[in-house]
């Protein structure tokens, strides 16, 4: 099903397609707009449930065509096809993407964050322990995961994280 609104502007016609939301387990996407025209940029915010992080975006484009469908065997039919629009990343957890002709589905999938891993480079070692110090003391968080850096799960990151990952490292357990 297609639904297509129409608004004029100086006696020309645009047309604007639906931004559809998908259901994600462990978060949610919010859109700055739910209908759009060929051609405008859509933001999508991204809200990961606590200690969870987006894995993975999608914006897919439905796109109807000429094609054989299993209701209609014999013949062609509108078929439905699909293909990925691109997205541009703004900052952590804010993409963009440009509203193609046809309606969109997004959907985006949230991974647990591995708590430790506070440079992000999938393992948990003495270098987040480094990483961590170093931005207490300068309050320099880029290019690291302060979701990850927050080990003892006050929801603040201080130096008792550290203390608890420096734990970790030496028992291997989080209690």
């Amino acid at each position: 099903m297609l639904i297509v609104c129409a608004s004029w502007v100086a006696g020309v016609a645009q047309l604007s397609y639906s931004v559809q939301l998908l259901t994600s387990e462990n978060g949610y996407v919010m859109s700055d707009r739910m209908w759009a025209s060929e051609g405008e940029t859509v933001t999508l915010t991204l809200v990961p449930d606590p200690y969870y992080a987006m894995c993975q975006l999608g914006v897919q484009s439905e796109i109807m065509g000429e094609g054989f469908s299993d209701d209609e065997p014999w013949g062609p039919a509108m078929v439905p096809s699909y293909i990925m629009v691109p997205t541009t990343k703004v900052s952590e957890n804010i993409y963009t993407f440009v509203m193609p002709a046809s309606k969109v589905k997004v959907m985006a999938d949230f991974a647990p964050v591995l708590m430790g891993d506070v440079d992000n480079n999938g393992d948990v070692n003495i270098t987040d322990v480094t990483v961590l110090i170093d931005y207490l003391l300068t309050g320099n968080a880029s290019g690291i995961n302060l979701t990850a850096a927050d080990c003892n799960k006050d929801g603040y990151v201080s130096i008792g994280d550290v203390t608890t990952l420096i734990d970790y490292l030496l028992n291997g357990s989080w209690e």
